[in-house]
Parts: C-alpha cells; structure tokens; sequence
C-alpha cells in the first residue's frame, strides 16, 4: 500500500513539472533556447493548423507560436517543419505551401504552387526536396531563391525523404516501389521492389535503412518493416507483423541508445546494434491514441502525442531513454510531427 502511494506521489509531482501553456500577455519564448516544436495539424479545411513551442530549460509551453509571431494563421492541416541554414520551414499540407521563417520565426517567404505538399528534406547540394500526395513526384526547392526549380515525376503518392550519399530515398504509401533520386543530377534514377505501402524511413549509426511498409491484404502482402543497405541497395532483413491489422508508423532512430522506434498502437523500440533482435514494448499505449513520435538526439528522450479524439487539444509526453515518463504537456488539435532542436 505504502507503495503505491508513493507511485501516486511521484505521478503528480512529474505531471506538474510542466508548467501550463503561455497566456495572453506573458512573454513570447526565447527560441535560441532548446525546445519541442510541436506541429499541430488542425481540423481538414478549417485552417487552424499551427505549431506550439516547449523550452526544455524552462518547462515553459507556448501555444500557437506561428500566429503570435507573424499576426496570421499558419493555414489548413500543418503537416511537418525542418529546420535548415537557419531557417524552418513549415509545410502546410491543404494549403499547398511552405512557409519559410527566420529564426524567430517570422515568415520572411511562401513558397506556393504546390499540390498537397507533405515532408520536406534537404541535400548536400543545398536543394530541398519536397513528397506530394497528390502532386505524383517530389519537387526541388532552390533554396538560395526559396523558388521551386525543378517536378521529378513519381506516378505515385511520395512521403517521407531521407538523403544518404548523394541519393535521395523515398517511400511511397500507394506503391510497392522505394524510389532512389540522383541528388547531383536530380533525375529518378532507380527503384527498390520491397513490398508494399512504405511510408517511414529512418538511418540508423550503422547507415542501414529502416524502411515501414503497411503491406496490402488484396495483394497478400503482409506489412513489415525491412532493412536496407544502401550501398548494396539490398534488403538484409524483413521483419513481418503477424497479420494484416498491424499499421506501424513514425519511424525515429535514437543515436544514444541505438534503437529504432515506432507507433503501433503501442511505442516499440528495436536494438539496431544486435543482430537479430526482436521489437520490444517500449511505452504502453493505455488508453492514449498515439498519434507522433520524436526523439531527443541530444539527450535520448522519447517524445509521443495523443491525439485523443482529433476534437480536443493533444497531449505530449516526454519519457527519458529509459522509458520513464518526465513530463507531459498541453499542445494544439492533432498533434503530429514534432521537431526538437
């Protein structure tokens, strides 16, 4: 009994750690600080999309930090935010845009005339390289004149990117294809039969790849996640869920513990330096719909959302490497991908 009680203690002293989001009046956050960017999503074509800040020094949460910033809505469905020479940019999935902001924040540029854009990531040649959901390809970002240059074709839905080498990787939920872009030439260059429906890649310190693919029930496909050497461009290893209604997503490798994780539900990790290893039930669902997943490269923590009903405003969670719950805080609706720098 005694126990309990002090598991009960602990829990309200870790949940209160995090002080509640800022109000109207209190001071805008030092962003040259080390904070959580949370990309919140917002309701489809209802433009209140947005993103909240957590300053990791001072617990202190801000919400809405794009609008406070810059006077204006972000737009309708925030989709994700990378942060490059300087400067983030804010990918605004229904409104066909990025906006480019400064290290404050404020938006300096937007970029338009894209589809549905969804992911950004960018190169050694200073290109940026934007997936589409319906705009079949990925588009090439100048970013010396934040204009889009150049359409690589894909017949198909393209999500995220990840760049190794002078090739570009990217997944593509609607195919059975892995597609490889020449990042010096920008021409699609090859293609990787590895299943069906990859959505999340990811680099682990070995430089294999980590690819999720949702498999297809219609093709008999069962979903996976497989390990790619990119040198080879081989699969050295498929790791097959147990039946169709596993839909594993948000793939992140954590360089201090050298493990990979997932939401499946449930957050599960998987040891990449042991050959062989089997997933493992990192941090239990109980109850919450895990909706994003983050790691601290600089620390080890793991940072997860909910998203609860997609009506209310999501909570985060932020556990030490060692899975143990540090502190959870309020962010916007639909919390999905979370930037920390």
């Amino acid at each position: 009994m005694f126990r309990r009680i002090c598991h009960f203690v602990i829990l309200i002293i870790v949940c209160y750690s995090c002080t509640p989001p800022v109000k109207e009046g209190d001071p805008l956050p030092d962003l040259h600080n080390t904070g959580i960017y949370v990309v919140n999503e917002g309701n489809f074509m209802s433009g209140n999309g947005g993103v909240s800040f957590f300053d990791t020094l001072t617990n202190q949460v801000t919400q809405d930090l794009f609008f406070l910033k810059n006077n204006k809505q972000a737009g309708d469905v925030c989709q994700s935010l990378d942060y490059f020479n300087n400067q983030f940019y804010l990918v605004v999935n229904n409104s066909g845009k990025i906006e480019v902001l400064n290290d404050d924040f404020v938006n300096t540029k937007t970029i338009g005339g894209l589809t549905s854009p969804r992911y950004i990531t960018f190169a050694s040649n200073n290109k940026g390289y934007i997936s589409d959901l319906y705009g079949k390809g990925v588009s090439v970002l100048n970013t010396t004149t934040e204009t889009i240059e150049k359409k690589i074709s894909i017949n198909y839905w393209t999500e995220e990117l990840l760049e190794f080498k002078d090739t570009l990787y990217v997944t593509s939920p609607a195919s059975r294809y892995l597609y490889l872009i020449d990042t010096k030439t920008n021409l699609l260059t090859d293609s990787m039969d590895i299943g069906f429906g990859s959505s999340s890649i990811t680099q682990d310190a070995n430089n294999k790849l980590w690819v999720l693919c949702d498999g297809s029930k219609d093709k008999s496909i069962l979903p996976a996640m497989l390990c790619i050497d990119p040198v080879s461009r081989s699969i050295e290893r498929t790791i097959s869920a147990a039946d169709y209604t596993s839909y594993a997503s948000k793939l992140n490798f954590n360089p201090v513990d050298k493990c990979i994780y997932w939401i499946d539900g449930d957050v599960y990790k998987l040891n990449t330096t042991l050959t062989g290893s089997s997933k493992q039930l990192a941090i239990a669902a109980a109850g919450n719909n895990f909706y994003g997943l983050a790691m601290n490269k600089h620390t080890g923590d793991i940072i997860v959302s909910d998203a609860g009903d997609f009506s209310q405003r999501s909570q985060v969670y932020v556990y030490t490497k060692n899975n143990a719950l540090k502190c959870s805080f309020k962010a916007g609706l639909i919390s999905g991908y979370m930037l920390v720098k």
